[in-house]
């Protein structure tokens, strides 16, 4: 698969669809949650992280890895809106220390969704770095 690239004018809609008919399929708990969002991807995506985090700290593995592959069909599809939520609302403070290791977590995740999640990271230690620079300044 490819990695993803950001494109400003393109929609992810087909896909967003998509993600809602193959997440209530494979994750049904979180059928509840998603009509009460009414398609609020951010909070929908963000309580996907947390079924994707509760099976790492239980240490299935092969559970998360299912997960982690079907996420990165999506993300390595995904060009917009769908990227941004990935990032941002699955990636971006994913906690799975709980019940992996580093390489453990490396391992089990396809090579382009955890070098997204190495990008994240990077990205948000460099928020940090500079935030606290600022704050040493004044």
């Amino acid at each position: 698969m490819n990695y993803p690239e950001w494109d400003e004018v393109a929609s992810d809609k087909e896909l967003i669809d998509e993600f809602y008919e193959q997440l209530l399929i494979r994750y049904p708990e979180l059928k509840e949650d998603v009509e009460y969002n009414e398609g609020l991807l951010h909070i929908d995506m963000g309580g996907f992280q947390s079924v994707a985090e509760r099976l790492c700290t239980e240490r299935k593995i092969d559970e998360a890895k299912s997960c982690f592959n079907w996420v990165n069909s999506l993300f390595c599809r995904s060009k917009n809106e769908l990227l941004n939520a990935i990032n941002v609302s699955f990636l971006e403070y994913f906690e799975y220390y709980h019940g992996l290791s580093d390489t453990e977590f490396e391992n089990i995740m396809p090579k382009e969704l955890f070098r997204g999640y190495k990008e994240m990271m990077a990205y948000m230690e460099k928020m940090a770095k500079d935030a606290n620079e600022r704050n040493t300044e004044t």
